[in-house]
């Protein structure tokens, strides 16, 4: 049975239409119903749990690998878990390629479909965000039913796991910033007034979103949903296992290759937001230090181009999954995230189960997550090339020293049974947060809000399948067709050119 830890107040009331829970599951929480029962009496059936998330297993990204463990976890935790994502089939869902991200997919719900869910009994409704309109619909849906038939459940439970503002703080430019804000709200601006409770994976993540949860009562309604790791699988143990003597070797003889004498790793999608380009940049001034680079992305070839150009040894992995992901990480003798949007940085979490030494830059997301897990000068200032510079040195001054600070302590590390509890403690906050009208706002707002996400939603539709039709880039494709014509027009020119060369040159022959 779904029995989060142990932690809360014994003076609670609980109603008696939710799902009860022991003694210390509820903190001063308020019934809606006169019929409340002593929080004391034992669950009498598993928590019911509908989990929305266009990002699952097998796809290749952090939020599937999350949302794929959550559901393990909760599973094992005794929930009953029902699963929409875009890989359902037609009958629930119309599913199509990301536009942005060719290997995660998204979905359009079928009507029917969220019609039969509406008449199912669920106890959770939990929404992974962003980007995922038709699970937005399914709150909405939800809240509206609830608030008709003045029913406790379910509760509505939204996690966003991408830092969408700080993405448009570090790329709109100008003035275009405050229109990417517009839109932003104006599509998400509806998700405090239809869910009831926020998780983001630190609380530093996303505040100026998170700020939206604050109720009349002063109260903001936002919880973490803590990240785990497999300490099975990320271990230090993972150097003895045979892809582990393999990169051991191949470390070995690049070093070599390259006359260097320290291995940075650093594991992550290739693309602008990463800041990847900023870690080669960097080589330069660090004489002794080779880099690998495992994970792909778009901006892959753009980085290959700029590490011959700096002539610094980069060498790229690619994808890496399985064995062969668990043991580079124990090569490595610094772990370096160059990344400053991150909303947790699982990749960091695994180099720290894999015991390795890691630097990263002194964002407050970081700061909160690996603060206690790490010397405080394994922090570099942001954007600063020559503090980044400065803390990888340090930390591989230890690491030549075999100095314990900085060693990770596997003890500080949460387990992904660890973050299914504390998901499930979420839940039962998340029953305290109800609300249960809509305000005035809310409903002037609401049939607007419907119209504009419908809308987004068929955009990236026709987007995606716009993109798949160019083979993945609309302006690669249009900026290659325009140079195919271009060589045509050329080649044409030089042959009329020769034709009007060769007919001057025949009277001469001909005289």
């Amino acid at each position: 049975m779904c029995q989060p830890n142990p932690h809360r107040s014994k003076d609670a009331a609980v109603d008696s239409s939710l799902p009860t829970k022991p003694t210390n599951a509820l903190s001063h929480g308020h019934s809606l119903r006169p019929d409340s029962i002593q929080d004391t009496m034992e669950l009498v059936k598993p928590l019911k749990v509908l989990l929305c998330s266009e990002n699952v297993p097998p796809q290749v990204n952090g939020i599937a690998r999350r949302i794929g463990m959550y559901k393990e976890g909760l599973t094992n935790a005794g929930c009953i878990i029902n699963s929409l994502h875009p890989d359902i089939g037609l009958d629930k869902v119309l599913s199509h390629v990301n536009p942005w991200n060719f290997t995660s997919r998204m979905m359009i719900i079928n009507p029917l479909h969220l019609f039969r869910l509406l008449n199912s009994s669920y106890d959770v409704v939990h929404v992974v965000m962003p980007a995922n309109l038709s699970s937005m619909w399914i709150l909405a849906a939800f809240k509206v039913l609830r608030c008709v038939k003045q029913e406790a459940k379910p509760a509505l439970v939204v996690s966003w796991h991408c830092n969408i503002l700080d993405y448009m703080k570090h790329f709109a430019i100008g003035p275009l910033k405050y229109v990417c804000d517009f839109f932003f709200f104006l599509l998400f601006g509806m998700l405090p007034l239809i869910s009831d409770r926020i998780l983001t994976p630190t609380r530093k993540s996303e505040p100026e979103l998170v700020k939206r949860w604050r109720r009349s009562s002063g109260k903001v309604c936002a919880g973490v949903c803590y990240t785990g790791v497999n300490k099975t699988d990320f271990s230090p143990c993972a150097k003895y296992s045979s892809w582990g003597q393999t990169w051991a070797s191949s470390k070995e003889n690049y070093l070599s290759k390259m006359g260097k004498k320290h291995l940075l790793v650093c594991v992550g999608r290739l693309s602008p937001e990463k800041s990847v380009e900023e870690l080669i940049k960097a080589l330069t001034s660090l004489n002794n230090c080779a880099l690998w680079l495992v994970g792909d992305g778009p901006q892959r070839s753009e980085l290959e181009r700029l590490a011959r150009e700096l002539d610094v040894p980069v060498k790229f992995l690619g994808y890496q999954s399985g064995e062969a992901l668990h043991a580079v990480y124990t090569v490595a003798d610094l772990f370096v995230c160059p990344s400053l949007t991150e909303t947790f940085g699982q990749t960091v979490n695994e180099a720290l189960a894999s015991q390795v030494r890691v630097a990263l830059p002194n964002v407050p997301v970081f700061a909160e997550a690996y603060g206690d897990a790490l010397p405080k000068d394994a922090f570099w200032e942001p954007h600063s090339e020559a503090a980044m510079i400065e803390a990888i040195k340090k930390q591989l001054h230890r690491h030549s020293l075999n100095d314990p600070l900085g060693v990770p302590n596997l003890a500080l590390l949460k387990t992904w049974d660890d973050a299914a509890h504390a998901l499930l403690d979420e839940y039962m906050e998340a029953f305290e947060d109800r609300q249960h009208t809509f305000t005035m706002l809310a409903a002037l707002y609401f049939p607007l809000w419907c119209a504009i996400t419908i809308f987004v939603a068929i955009s990236f539709f026709v987007f995606s399948q716009l993109r798949s039709l160019c083979g993945g880039s609309v302006r690669l494709f249009f900026k290659k067709s325009a140079e195919d014509v271009l060589i045509k027009v050329q080649s044409i020119q030089r042959l009329s050119s020769f034709d009007v060369e060769k007919c001057l040159k025949s009277p001469e022959k001909q005289t």
